[in-house]
């Protein structure tokens, strides 16, 4: 894959977050999006398809470090980043462990750190 490709994304997110998960950002940054709510509809997703990266809204869900820890275990080199309300910052302690990066921002901008996330390319290192 190049740089410049469009990624397979799933997207975990939360239904009372303040992050707008039907924004146009998903369709203009990333070749798919798979939009999933709980752990059990998420797990589903990961071990039955192929994705470049996972992004996680951990908007007001704190009990979320356990799942993205079986995540990772699941599959070491995924890439994941979480997104976290900027009134949660406590939340993001504990991902730098786990290798899984971590975004605290308000609502306004979400679209932005998308795009930043769309420019990370997942292959840099091999992955398993």
């Amino acid at each position: 894959m190049s740089t410049n490709e469009k990624w397979d994304v799933l997207f975990i997110k939360d239904p009372e977050s303040l992050f707008d998960s039907e924004t146009k950002a998903f369709d203009e940054l990333f070749r798919r999006v798979d939009k999933v709510q709980g752990r059990e509809e998420a797990l589903r997703k990961f071990s039955t398809n192929l994705y470049d990266m996972v992004i996680c809204d951990l908007s007001v869900n704190p009990e979320e470090i356990a799942f993205m820890k079986e995540l990772k275990d699941k599959k070491p080199k995924m890439t994941i980043f979480v997104l976290v309300d900027e009134q949660d910052t406590d939340k993001v302690y504990g991902f730098a462990d786990l290798n899984i990066n971590a975004f605290i921002l308000s609502p306004d901008q979400f679209d932005e750190a998308l795009g930043e996330i769309s420019r990370f390319n997942p292959y840099l290192e091999t992955k398993d």
